[in-house]
């Protein structure tokens, strides 16, 4: 018997993730085009960072020579400072949206599960950011809780507190009359009696979105040569840290390894391809977790329905029962 509701729990779990595949599949051009500048702006913010520090060292001490007023340590920095801003705003706004996302692709997720389509993502985004106290406090609360998990003792019970919370964020995007210490709640309270559910569903998207996929992007690029290609700026950036210092370090201690700045700028570049290909298939994930959510909502509220049904039944005498009450009267 057991092991029949596990084969049945892991068909459940195969027909969302199938399903999902599908829909993400057929909507893949509006998922781009709503998670193309939360993913690339931060990619495209972090690198405009790192461009004008770079062009700055490289400038800095022939500017020092023309100018002496520029001889001014805490000068430099608010220099320094100000060339980086434009990249920083840029970073800083394409990650919020992607915060954002988190929440409001489960709003997608439930029109399209629902047979709706998703033409206009600005409607699904400002249910999230009208709410944005909230969703704030929402995010400090789960970086709080897993923040204390992270202790290595800790990390066992980290895994299973992650599978009871993992439909937060689709009880906080979907059920708005709830708070965000509420909606932790709620979402605890729905993978409660489907633990092992939730967490082979998970374990499919884990897999897939975090393992597979970037890993054979990564390959690709990696066999296709495009990350030497892409690592070349990055290389010259890294040059300018003391490498040496660190091989002699790492020679007068016996360790057999030696820094490199193009293994180091290629590896760089295979991470930011795997950051990506993890970005864009955040809606895959939310989804999947979505319909999880609405699965699960749906049977409890069927029994819900059911309960209440049968507890009116139980308390309503039959028809015989009163005719027997009468004929003694």
């Amino acid at each position: 018997m057991a092991k029949t509701k596990k084969e049945s729990a892991f068909a459940s779990v195969m027909k969302i993730f199938l399903n999902g595949v599908k829909l993400y599949f057929l909507n893949f051009e509006k998922f781009f085009k709503y998670m193309a500048f939360p993913i690339f702006g931060q990619i495209i913010g972090i690198a405009l960072i790192f461009f004008a520090s770079y062009i700055f060292t490289l400038h800095v001490s022939a500017l020092t020579n023309k100018n002496p007023i520029f001889d001014n340590i805490p000068l430099v920095f608010l220099m320094l400072l100000v060339l980086t801003l434009p990249g920083f705003f840029i970073f800083c706004k394409a990650f919020w949206d992607y915060i954002v996302a988190l929440a409001a692709l489960n709003s997608m997720a439930s029109s399209l599960l629902e047979g709706c389509n998703i033409d206009d993502t600005g409607v699904h985004t400002e249910l999230i950011k009208r709410r944005t106290g909230s969703y704030i406090w929402f995010l400090l609360l789960i970086s709080f809780i897993y923040l204390i998990l992270s202790f290595p003792l800790l990390w066992g019970l980290l895994v299973i507190v992650f599978v009871y919370m993992s439909l937060s964020f689709q009880v906080f995007a979907l059920e708005e009359d709830k708070s965000a210490f509420e909606a932790i709640k709620s979402a605890i309270g729905y993978v409660k009696f489907n633990f092992w559910k939730t967490a082979m569903l998970l374990a499919v998207l884990g897999i897939t979105t975090y393992w597979l996929v970037p890993g054979l992007i990564s390959w690709g690029f990696d066999i296709g040569d495009l990350g030497g290609f892409f690592s070349y700026p990055v290389e010259q950036y890294i040059r300018l840290l003391p490498l040496d210092g660190f091989n002699s370090i790492l020679s007068q201690n016996n360790i057999p390894f030696t820094l490199k700045s193009y293994s180091i700028a290629k590896h760089i570049v295979l991470m930011v391809v795997s950051f990506a290909v993890t970005g864009f298939t955040l809606p895959l994930r939310s989804l999947c977790c979505t319909a999880l959510y609405k699965d699960i909502n749906k049977r409890n509220y069927a029994g819900k329905i059911a309960a209440e049904k049968l507890a009116q039944r139980a308390g309503k005498p039959s028809k015989r029962r009163i005719k027997d009450e009468d004929d003694e009267d």
